[in-house]
């Protein structure tokens, strides 16, 4: 499913565990143990969001080619993924 990206952490996670965290309850946009498709609906990405008071965060595995997105910020943003979507969209245009 996710080669590149399972291949590295498959070195700290295992190969099971990795399974479950990326199996999602409710389909493609559900949430399975941990990750979620952080793209929904525009991409396909396993990954995690978060923020608390004064930053958020948004990091996706695109499984298509391995690539791994991560957008930072130090200010808080009602929508990270409007920011990650542009980076996500010039990965798949390639």
């Amino acid at each position: 499913m996710i080669v590149i990206c399972r291949h590295y952490a498959s070195q700290i996670v295992s190969e099971a565990s990795l399974t479950k965290m990326s199996t999602y309850d409710d389909g493609p946009s559900g949430y399975g143990l941990g990750l979620f498709n952080p793209a929904d609906p525009y991409a396909v990405a396993v990954g995690h969001t978060g923020g608390n008071f004064g930053y958020v965060s948004w990091a996706g595995c695109l499984p298509e080619d391995g690539s791994v997105i991560v957008v930072l910020s130090d200010r808080e943003f009602e929508d990270i993924g409007g920011m990650a979507r542009p980076l996500v969209d010039a990965v798949i245009a390639d």
